[in-house]
């Protein structure tokens, strides 16, 4: 999924209000890591799910949690 397809999928799940409130709370915690946002974006994007994991697991626990918590919502 490339940038601008995860940005519709967002403002499409922003309806609905326990999204919008998960996505900001997890996002909140993210914010304060200098650098990550472009991190995870990044990651959102790769296609291949081993590339990914890869890509998650050089991150630290706490961030990872929380990345992996993001991407699930925005996929599910």
């Amino acid at each position: 999924m490339n940038g601008y397809q995860l940005i519709m999928r967002v403002q499409q799940k922003m309806q609905d209000p326990v999204f919008a409130q998960r996505f900001y709370k997890t996002v909140g915690e993210l914010q304060g890591i200098p650098g990550l946002q472009q991190e995870v974006l990044r990651i959102a994007q790769i296609q291949d799910e081993r590339k990914r994991e890869k890509a998650l697991d050089r991150l630290p626990n706490k961030v990872k949690k929380a990345v992996k918590d993001l991407l699930s919502m925005v996929e599910n």
